[in-house]
Parts: C-alpha cells; sequence; structure tokens
C-alpha cells in the first residue's frame, strides 16, 4: 500500500507510485490520462519522467484522478508548486507551508531532519564540539563560538541534533555524538538547506579574514586556465583530498577545537572559444 501523500516530496514520485499500485489491475498510463482529462494517452506519463509539468488547471484535474480532497488536495497543490518552482526562496517558502499543513496532521516528512541539520551553519559545529565541552548552557556554548551566535539559536540547533538522533544527552546533561550519519541523498529540499549551508560557511570564510589570526587558518587559492578534458580528474582529486583530510581528523579521539574547510573550485569565465579570430589589434 503506498504512502500518504503527505510524507512525500516530490509529486511526482507520488504520481509514479499512484500508477505503479494499480498497474497490476491493468490500469494504463491512457485511463490515467482520461481520468485526469487529458487527451494525449501519455501526458502524465511524461510529467512523471519530467518531461512535463502540470498547469494550476491541471494540478487540480490530477488531485481529483488520484482521488485527493481536503487537506491532501491542498498538500498536493503546494507540492507541486514547489517542486515545478524554479526560485530558491520560494521552493523554501512552499517547503514551510507544507511542513504545516504535514505538522498538524501529525504526519512527519521525508527529509524534515536532513533540512533542519543543514539549515543553519551552527548545527554541525555543535555536533562536533558538544561532546568535548564541559560545560553546556546555551549562554556559555555561544560564547565558545568564533562567530557570534545567540543562546536561542544554540538552543534551537541542539534540539534538532537531538531530534535527528545526532547527538544523545546523558544524565548529567552532557552530550554524546552518536554513530548516525545524515545524508541528503537525492531529496530536494535538504539539498538546497545545503546550498545555504554553504552560502553562510562563504560568508564566515571572509569574515575570517580579518577575525582569525594567520597562523589559526589557512586561506589561499589558485586562479588556473583548465582543459574541460581534465574536469572530472580535479573534481575527483579534490574528493580524494577532503577524504585524506578526514583521516587525518579521525586519527585522534580527541577535539581542541571545531574548524571548517572549505574547498572552492568553479569557473570564473563562460567557455572560451579555441580560435583566436583575426590577429593582434
Amino acid at each position: 500500500m503506498m504512502k500518504p501523500v503527505m510524507q512525500y516530496t516530490d509529486f511526482r514520485e507520488f504520481l509514479k507510485d499512484f500508477y505503479q499500485e494499480r498497474k497490476p489491475y491493468g490500469f494504463t498510463f491512457r485511463e490515467f490520462s482520461k481520468l485526469a482529462g487529458y487527451s494525449s494517452p501519455v501526458f502524465l506519463k511524461l510529467v512523471i519522467e519530467g518531461k512535463a509539468n502540470l498547469s494550476e488547471v491541471g494540478t487540480e484535474r490530477v488531485a481529483n484522478a488520484t482521488g485527493l480532497a481536503s487537506t491532501d488536495a491542498e498538500y498536493f497543490r503546494i507540492l507541486v508548486a514547489m517542486n515545478q518552482s524554479k526560485d530558491t526562496e520560494q521552493k523554501k517558502a512552499l517547503f514551510k507551508e507544507l511542513r504545516s499543513i504535514a505538522k498538524a496532521n501529525k504526519v512527519k516528512i521525508v527529509g524534515e531532519d536532513q533540512y533542519d541539520y543543514y539549515e543553519s551553519w551552527i548545527s554541525p559545529v555543535l555536533r562536533e564540539a558538544l561532546p568535548h565541552m564541559a560545560k553546556s548552557k546555551a549562554s556559555e556554548v555561544a560564547d565558545a563560538l568564533t562567530f557570534k551566535s545567540s543562546a536561542a539559536e544554540i538552543r534551537k540547533s541542539i534540539q534538532v541534533l537531538l531530534n535527528a538522533g545526532l547527538l544523545s544527552q546523558n544524565a548529567d546533561g552532557s552530550f554524546a555524538q552518536t554513530d548516525q550519519k545524515i545524508s541528503t541523498g537525492n531529496l530536494e529540499m535538504p539539498s538546497l538547506a545545503v546550498r545555504d549551508m554553504h552560502r553562510q560557511m562563504g560568508e564566515l570564510a571572509v569574515r575570517a579574514l580579518d577575525t582569525i589570526p594567520v597562523e589559526e587558518r589557512d586561506i589561499s587559492g589558485l586562479t588556473l586556465g583548465v582543459p574541460e578534458s581534465v574536469l572530472p580528474r580535479l573534481r575527483a582529486e579534490i574528493a580524494d583530498f577532503r577524504r585524506r583530510i578526514s583521516n587525518i581528523v579521525t586519527e585522534s579521539p580527541e577535539t581542541d577545537r571545531v574548524y571548517r574547510l572549505n574547498v572552492q573550485f568553479f569557473p570564473l569565465t563562460k567557455k572560451l572559444s579555441s580560435q583566436v579570430e583575426g590577429g593582434a589589434a
């Protein structure tokens, strides 16, 4: 039996599951499209494959065809709008609406924990720092961070970490890091939060230029002319470098400070022509 619509963060997956559940009983895309009022027998197949979108009218037709009504239909409308939006801020606003509807109906959306974790730069810092801190009052934790944060932000991030099972709290109030890992996988909304995380960490790196002593940081860069053919090798080398850094750090169970390593590699020009027309002026 397929999941309720409120457990989906991709309307195309919902439609795919709806179809697959009925397919063994002779249900066809032709019939599915006809139920939704489409003359094309393959239109909904194209929608499921991401090759076509639903209009507002089409969204209502498909909601009716799948038997959605009331709150479920409203969730579906917002879900379609979120998935088809090209604007990051609009996507996040619509996701909050989805969470509000799901929460009111006591449904947990897949990816919520990941989204909350990556929404603020503080959460991954506390995951590393709290198990090694003797004091865990929110105000004291805030004072221990290099960049200013409030006690309220600390308390919120601690709750996020506990809810996600990434930290556990002992009877004496201290914290321990669990073995649980967090991953965005192919989930769209956590991936958007990861972009915000990278943006926040990039902004902190800029601030570190003026606030962190040179001997406590390493900020450098290269500007290179790169042939497109070596891009896969360079990306693989960067990934190997991150793994080697991680292995060095995990050799010791001790933690004195929490650092952030940003590896940034991006184009500064559009693709250049391989040939220069004409001569020098």
